[in-house]
């Protein structure tokens, strides 16, 4: 009879502990990621006897003792999805779990819920707190390093330009007129087209980097460039040039191109007294002078006082065949660009054989180029105190031009080109893909994928423990 009441409460018992785990999965039917568990009972076994017939047949008598929950097994299915307004609350499709780690007990956690934010410091975390995991990206989207917690930067650095890649349907028309006249960036009718693109420097202040294109022949452009207020020259090992020349084939595409006009700097010039004339003529050691390109810094000559002067000047000459005085405007002399020869006025009747220290570039010198995907720029100087744009203290550099899918044909002249410089931008908004990377948006416009989410997958997820 006593047998009976155990039995009994055995059965009450595991119908007792069977609606606790129902209540439970009632209870969290709004928790997210929660994962309602399912009651195994097992019966209980008082006693088992068994015995023979006399013809041998066995008998079994069993006396069950009631029931017990064995166990409780979690229901994996997936669950349905909720709109959220947030951009960080994620949910998995299929396999998986979000891994997060507590730091102060440097344990990591497994879940389904995906309710997470950034806090002040830019940690990803979830409600309790626990740092979310995934992989870091560099600048060119692949994962670098190992799974660790995921920040969001609050703001993203300056980024100087050193790229700039010109990308279709960028187009010059082949229909337009050859120019024969010399390049000067201040008359339109020397170029056949100018465009503009906003460049960076370390610092985060915007530059203007001008490209002008001259088409000189039949399929045939030479391309000036200026950085703001300054010429901006090409590097070719050591050797600058002051433009390039770009040649195209009969199907329109990029076919080759040559370093135009080699830069000669702090070149020394005599005033040419060899016959006594005293003129105030220099000739150059290179005579096909690019027009626009002098550049005279020093001048040495004797005063009325017979006393030797050595002056540091500011000269230039303007493109047409002038010697100006940048801080005055004053005509200091001319310049023939054939003849590669310069008349000082003050140098003439001194009865002193002048001198001149002078960069400039020759018109006549060329050198092919090798690869037109990265055609470098001459260092651009970013403390240059004569330029009223290009004096920020920023740390000089150069720019790789790509131009390899600039076409030439008959349609209108269009410019596109991508470059990979940004100003300081603050933090506007995060996304995550439907590929688990983590985004963020900046004021500066730039898009920077800053994250890959990691996933992580059990053979067995009934090892797992809530």
């Amino acid at each position: 009879m006593l047998q009976a009441f155990y039995t009994g409460n055995s059965g009450l018992n595991a119908n007792k502990d069977w609606l606790s785990v129902i209540s439970d999965n009632i209870s969290n039917v709004n928790t997210t990621g929660f994962k309602q568990e399912k009651t195994n009972f097992e019966d209980l076994i008082s006693s088992s006897l068994t015995t023979y017939s006399s013809s041998g047949a066995p008998k079994n008598t069993e006396i069950g003792g009631g029931s017990f929950v064995s166990s409780t097994v979690k229901d994996f299915s997936q669950g349905s999805f909720k709109n959220s307004n947030s951009p960080l609350s994620l949910a998995l499709d299929g396999e998986g779990f979000f891994m997060v780690k507590n730091p102060s007990a440097d344990l990591t956690y497994y879940t389904r819920a995906g309710d997470f934010r950034i806090d002040a410091n830019g940690d990803v975390i979830n409600q309790n707190g626990y740092k979310l995991q995934g992989w870091k990206l560099d600048d060119n989207g692949n994962i670098a390093g190992a799974i660790g917690s995921l920040n969001i930067p609050n703001s993203l650095n300056p980024k100087n330009t050193d790229s700039v890649k010109f990308e279709n349907p960028a187009n010059l028309d082949a229909d337009v007129e050859a120019i024969s006249k010399t390049f000067d960036p201040s008359d339109p009718t020397t170029y056949s087209y100018v465009n503009t693109i906003t460049t960076y420097d370390s610092l985060g202040t915007a530059h203007t980097l001008k490209h002008y294109f001259v088409k000189t022949d039949i399929n045939t452009w030479r391309v000036f460039t200026k950085m703001d207020d300054k010429d901006v020259y090409y590097k070719n090992g050591n050797d600058k040039y002051a433009s390039i020349e770009l040649k195209f084939n009969g199907d329109g595409k990029l076919e080759s191109g040559e370093y135009r006009s080699k830069k000669y700097e702090n070149e020394k010039v005599t005033e040419d007294n060899n016959k006594g004339d005293d003129d105030g003529k220099f000739t150059l050691a290179h005579n096909q002078v690019l027009p626009g390109s002098v550049y005279i810094k020093e001048y040495i000559y004797k005063d009325s006082n017979g006393n030797k002067q050595d002056e540091s000047v500011d000269w230039e000459d303007d493109g047409s065949g002038n010697i100006i005085d940048k801080n005055t405007n004053k005509k200091e002399g001319t310049i023939d660009y054939d003849k590669g020869e310069i008349t000082i006025d003050n140098a003439k009747g001194d009865n002193y054989a002048d001198k001149i220290t002078l960069d400039y570039a020759d018109n006549s010198s060329t050198a092919n180029i090798t690869d037109l995907s990265k055609i470098k720029t001459d260092t651009i100087n970013y403390s240059d105190k004569t330029s009223k744009y290009l004096n920020t203290g920023a740390t000089n550099g150069a720019i790789t031009e790509d131009f390899t899918k600039l076409t030439q044909l008959s349609s209108d002249f269009i410019f596109y080109a991508e470059q990979n410089g940004s100003g300081k931008g603050d933090l506007m908004s995060t996304s995550v893909t439907e590929d688990g990377v983590l985004k963020a948006t900046y004021t500066n416009g730039q898009i920077k994928n800053i994250a890959r989410l990691a996933v992580a997958t059990f053979k067995d997820k009934e090892i797992l423990v809530r």
